[in-house]
């Protein structure tokens, strides 16, 4: 292959960890970090987990497909007394991640849905060059979220398609 590897070569990882693998096998790794598992109080092919990530006490949620059971997304939900701003955790992914990301601000959502005030960031990683999938990194500041202002998202963006694909394949 000619030129940089395809996001299907370069799966997302979260705390080393490859993300393309199975529920089972990402949350008994996560286990062997420090993590515990807590109650999933009915949320389908999701796992709910507390540890300690960059310092802080957090709480993660994790998602599989739900056939092939494979982790496409980990949601790192940052506690409201956490020492972290939004500012110096953008820093710090700029630093880590460079500035190949879109900054989004003030999106404001006030239908029946609701109202919240937020600002993202997102960094798309190891695109694929055919498909156009890619890894993605999410940072948002979160008004909605009364517990956790502060989640960080890290997408494998072919296990997403995968997801979505074995969704669809019901109908």
């Amino acid at each position: 292959m000619v030129g940089g590897l395809s996001a299907q070569e370069q799966p997302m990882k979260f705390l080393g960890i490859s993300m393309n693998c199975t529920m089972n096998t990402f949350v008994n790794k996560l286990k062997g970090k420090g993590f515990t598992q807590e109650p999933n109080n009915n949320h389908p092919n999701t796992v709910f987990m507390k540890g300690t990530f960059g310092g802080e006490r957090v709480k993660i949620e994790i998602r599989a497909a739900a056939k092939t059971h494979l982790v496409y997304i980990v949601v790192v939900n940052f506690n409201r007394s956490t020492s972290y701003t939004y500012e110096n955790l953008k820093k710090t992914l700029l630093d880590k991640y460079g500035e190949n990301n879109k900054e989004y601000n003030k999106l404001k959502e006030e239908e029946k849905y609701a109202k919240f005030t937020t600002d993202y960031i997102v960094w798309r990683l190891n695109e694929d060059a055919e498909t156009h999938q890619c890894n993605r990194l999410v940072l948002s500041q979160c008004s909605y979220r009364a517990n956790f202002p502060l989640v960080l998202s890290y997408i494998d963006g072919k296990n997403s398609i995968i997801d979505l694909q074995e969704v669809e394949s019901d109908f």
